[in-house]
């Protein structure tokens, strides 16, 4: 089934200052700070200060500059295709009231859903933005603004009268828009999310070393130190912000929960592999990253970018754990799976995160704790190369029922793999036998020139025959090779196209 492509991308769409005055009176006013979401507001006893409520997160983002209206409409907004958005044109559904829609197939063209009416509104130019936050603008005093939480990454002029803690523009500075690429069912797409350097700047210092008290030991000092790496700081909502996110183009794909699964676990796979932090640290593992530098970073090696997977199939509701391979120095995501599919009916499979694998497959090769995919399809669920295994943080939840169709893909891959090896195997016999019928028929036809050329007609009419019958079955089974050959390059193409597709190389 093809799936429709949904990128998390905005084009430039400019959005002036707004200090309104006399325009007060076209304003509606908010009297409480209650169902808001998606909603602009106008903080009318503060020179007109423009706000945008998230759906998502119930918190609002200053549209002050330009700049900061760019960013949180990136940050913010929902990749939507021209036939869906074509089709919202009279009405949008409920299910986006109040959301940015970007036109990914349309230079990133962006919408506003109003909440009130459904109804777009083109945020295109300065002017049509300064006019949808004019006309749709809800005005709204300080006190009941200040019931809003602040988003951490929304800048906000330090004068102006609110009470709950917000970012100073220094912080706004220190923020930045990451951009996550990655590909799932052999579709592109792209998520960008605004990180706070203040808050990377927290857990970068935090101590990552676990104490005890002496005679007071854990079970497992390892577990319990693992553990300290799946805690999020008071007030980080990242992770959920990120699912809220992915969550989005799964409902607008049709998803299934284990496609948002697979989805969610493509992000991690394809953030890029830290081979600096390895070269710097063979022992890299012992050193990692809270799943938020993963994320800042945009990088990390196995340990992680397994932290990231357990918290953030956590936040997804699925059973998961750390699997740890000591004597290979590599660490893995498990996922709750059923038994039969599970390693060492553990009731967890396999899923690597340090490049792209389908789940339950596990690489026979790894390099510089990398894992290095391959065409070999008979040890696809071996774990024996990897040594030794302890599982760790597990935690139960749902399980993924993925399995049974990965080991199809497999089995199709191995039994395509076998018939071309036989097919190859042919070929080349054939070829074997043509060589020779070829060598033959030089020979004879060499003698039969000779017979020309010294006249001896008898011999020539004798030997045509012999010659023609062996051109004759030459030319049969050079068909039949043809044929062979043909065959083989068809299947070689859709055995390579499947691979690719099994890899989303």
């Amino acid at each position: 089934m093809l799936k429709r492509s949904v990128k998390f991308i905005f084009l430039v769409v400019s959005i002036s200052v707004v200090i309104f005055s006399a325009d007060f009176y076209h304003l509606k006013f908010a009297e409480a700070a209650s169902n808001l979401n998606g909603r602009i507001l106008i903080q009318v006893q503060d020179k007109g200060q423009a706000w945008y409520v998230n759906v998502l997160n119930s918190k609002r983002y200053y549209l002050g500059r330009p700049d900061d209206a760019y960013a949180v409409m990136r940050a913010l907004g929902l990749g939507i295709s021209n036939s869906d958005l074509n089709s919202y044109l009279v009405k949008a559904p409920a299910r986006l009231a109040g959301r940015i829609l970007l036109k990914v197939q349309d230079k990133g063209q962006a919408y506003y859903v109003d909440p009130v009416e459904l109804k777009l509104y083109y945020l295109g130019r300065p002017a049509d933005a300064f006019k949808v936050m004019r006309t749709r603008g809800l005005g709204i005093s300080n006190s009941n603004l200040e019931k809003i939480p602040v988003a951490t990454i929304s800048s906000v002029n330090i004068s102006s009268p609110v009470a709950t803690p917000v970012a100073t523009t220094a912080d706004s500075t220190n923020s930045f828009l990451r951009k996550f690429t990655f590909k799932y069912h052999n579709t592109n797409y792209e998520l960008t999310h605004l990180f706070s350097a203040s808050l990377y700047s927290a857990y970068k210092t935090t101590n990552k070393v676990y104490t005890y008290t002496e005679g007071s030991a854990p079970a497992s000092v390892r577990n319990e130190f693992y553990g300290l790496f799946l805690k999020l700081r008071s007030g980080d909502t990242t992770l959920s912000e990120i699912i809220a996110k992915l969550k989005e183009t799964a409902l607008a794909n049709n998803w299934t929960d284990d496609e948002l699964l697979e989805f969610t676990v493509a992000l991690i796979q394809y953030i890029p592999y830290d081979n600096v932090k390895v070269v710097n640290d063979s022992q890299a593992n012992n050193d990692p990253y809270f799943p938020y530098e993963t994320l800042y970073l945009n990088k990390g090696v196995c340990s992680d970018k397994t932290f990231l997977a357990v918290a953030m199939l956590r936040q997804l509701g699925y059973g998961a754990a750390i699997l740890d391979f000591p004597n290979r120095n590599h660490t893995a995501l498990g996922v709750a799976c059923p038994k039969e599919y599970s390693i060492n009916n553990s009731g967890y499979c396999y899923v690597e995160t340090t490049n792209y694998f389908p789940f339950g497959v596990i690489p026979q090769s790894i390099s510089d704790g990398q894992a290095q995919k391959s065409d070999g399809f008979s040890d696809m669920f071996n774990i024996s190369n990897l040594g030794t295994i302890e599982i760790y943080q597990k935690t139960s939840g749902k399980i993924y029922q993925g399995m049974s169709a990965v080991y199809s893909q497999v089995a199709d891959l191995r039994t395509d793999k076998s018939e071309l090896t036989t097919l190859s195997l042919d070929i080349d016999n054939q070829n074997k036998n043509l060589t020779a019928k070829e060598t033959a028929i030089t020979t004879m036809k060499s003698q039969i020139n000779t017979y020309l050329s010294n006249g001896q007609i008898e011999e020539y009419n004798n030997l045509v025959p012999t010659f023609n019958t062996l051109v004759n079955g030459y030319n049969s089974d050079l068909a039949v090779y043809q044929a062979k050959v043909s065959e083989y390059n068809t299947k070689a193409n859709a055995f390579n196209s499947a691979i690719n597709v099994f890899y989303q190389k």
